[in-house]
């Protein structure tokens, strides 16, 4: 019997990849789904590829992938396991790609695009505000920002792959974060990092990723947050 849904995983010490082969019928063409992702006891990340093939040839790649998966270590597993985990809405912050695909400035590089963005996780870094399983997959990287050895900016670059999302985040900061980096009201880049950093730069990507100039803006982040407890 052919089969059109399987599901591998392959565990590591905090959490579960997991590839879902799934194939969607359609009259010409069949789609093979590959979603990939993480699972934790509370979450659940995925990132979807769909390739379109005649049928019986989707039926041979979904096996074909399917065996390859397991002799890299997965083992597959029934597709009630995704059902069994909450996954909480997640707000995607920011992404670097935004930036750097848009209206950038054509004398900077890439690298500028994580700059403002990687300057606020510092201060989540430093504020111990990631989950936990965040805490254990990169202890390495959280202290070297802590110790000044990497910047909010590569970390943001290297660990998160320039996707900054509420995902990353314990509970009890995400209504601050939501707030204060919103889409549509960005306070945090359009108010406070402009106005505390940028001067007479033409534009705020021009703002130095340094040291310096995060501890300028780490008490602007601060005020903001204390006003956001009611504290002043």
């Amino acid at each position: 019997m052919k089969r059109n849904r399987i599901l591998l995983t392959k565990p590591s010490k905090n959490y579960k990849s997991y590839v879902h082969l799934m194939i969607t019928e359609t009259t010409d063409q069949h789609i093979l789904n590959i979603v990939k992702g993480r699972l934790t006891l509370r979450k659940k990340t995925s990132n979807a590829v769909y390739k379109q093939y005649p049928p019986d040839v989707a039926v041979q790649q979904l096996e074909q992938l399917s065996l390859e998966y397991k002799a890299k270590g997965y083992n597959e597993e029934p597709e009630s396991i995704l059902d069994a985990i909450k996954i909480p809405e997640i707000q995607v912050l920011d992404k670097a790609k935004w930036h750097y695909d848009g209206d950038f400035p054509l004398d900077l590089t890439k690298e500028a695009a994580y700059t403002a963005t990687g300057m606020f996780i510092t201060w989540v870094i430093n504020n111990n505000w990631f989950t936990g399983e965040m805490e254990q997959q990169f202890h390495a990287e959280i202290e070297q920002v802590k110790k000044r050895q990497l910047t909010g900016a590569e970390f943001y670059r290297k660990c998160l792959d320039g996707v900054f999302s509420t995902q990353e985040l314990s509970d009890d900061i995400i209504p601050f974060v939501n707030q204060y980096l919103d889409i549509q009201n960005d306070i945090y880049t359009a108010e406070d990092y402009v106005q505390t950093l940028q001067g007479d730069k033409p534009t705020f990507y021009h703002i130095a990723n340094t040291w310096e100039n995060y501890d300028l803006i780490e008490p602007v982040i601060e005020r903001r947050y204390q006003q956001f407890q009611g504290k002043m």
